[in-house]
């Protein structure tokens, strides 16, 4: 999609701020950050060039050399019904191809597979943090 803008994915997650926070961080560890900014919920990383980039495991994908983007990730906080606390995650990549040194870098629209499969990473960590509390209480119920 050449020539489109990105398209923020989103998501809202019924936790705590902080829960999410460390969910994203342990979803994006093996992107290269550049912005880490907890107390404005922003995250950024760095380039993602070279064998880094996401590959689809449907679907067989050679990218050229110019090509790199960048995920930017907005953490919002909220309210959900009831006045449980939720968290609305925005997920950004923008990815640009730079065809030769000379030229300048053109702008690319993304499939928005990438920004959804982060949004399943955290929403899957939200899940394991749950169930490994859950299985705590439980044996701290048993003990005492």
């Amino acid at each position: 999609k050449v020539g489109d803008k990105p398209v923020p994915v989103e998501r809202v997650f019924a936790a705590p701020f902080e829960d999410v926070e460390r969910a994203l961080k342990q979803a994006m560890i093996r992107y290269p950050p550049k912005v880490d900014n907890s107390e404005a919920g922003i995250f950024e990383t760095d380039y993602v060039k070279g064998d880094a980039r996401f590959k689809p495991p449907f679907k067989e994908t050679h990218y050229t050399n110019g090509f790199k983007y960048r995920i930017f990730v907005r953490l919002v906080r909220g309210r959900g019904d009831g006045g449980q606390p939720a968290v609305k995650v925005v997920v950004t990549k923008a990815p640009e191809l730079t065809r030769d040194f000379f030229s300048s870098p053109e702008l690319l629209g993304s499939d928005g597979l990438e920004e959804g499969v982060i949004l399943y990473r955290i929403g899957r960590e939200l899940a394991v943090d749950r169930a490994i509390h859950r299985a705590q209480d439980k044996t701290n119920k048993q003990t005492n």
